[in-house]
């Protein structure tokens, strides 16, 4: 699942920043696809869509804390903020999900570029 090589332009499996809402209609293989909250054109959805925020703290990338909140349609589908989850780098593109309740979660960060945002949990 994990490329590496040439003709892989941009491409990485760092964790994104910013907004990114999921674009459910491009989901396959268990891969969940999403896409900037404020520049990619949506098609209607009536069962709303999930967002993602991903915040890094203030130092380097490996010093920063990064974290994520994800906003799900309330029931006058405006989003309703989840709590903040703090995200524990495993290396290779893998984040543990701290301070989610149940299990640990964990995503994995497929494709990461400025236009999509390809993630898969487990």
């Amino acid at each position: 699942m994990y490329r590496t090589g040439g003709g892989m332009h941009g491409m990485t499996m760092a964790l994104p920043s910013g907004s990114w809402t999921h674009s459910f209609e491009e989901d396959a293989d268990g891969i969940e696809v999403y896409r900037p909250t404020t520049t990619f054109a949506f098609p209607p959805s009536r069962k709303g869509r999930k967002v993602l925020e991903f915040g890094v703290g203030t130092g380097s990338m490996e010093g920063g804390e990064a974290s994520m909140t994800s906003l799900s349609p309330g029931p006058d589908d405006r989003p309703r903020a989840g709590p903040l989850t703090r995200l524990l780098p495993l290396g290779m593109g893998r984040y543990a999900l701290a301070g989610a309740p149940g299990p640990q979660e964990v995503i994995d960060i497929v494709e990461a570029t400025p236009d999509v945002l390809r993630l898969s949990r487990r």
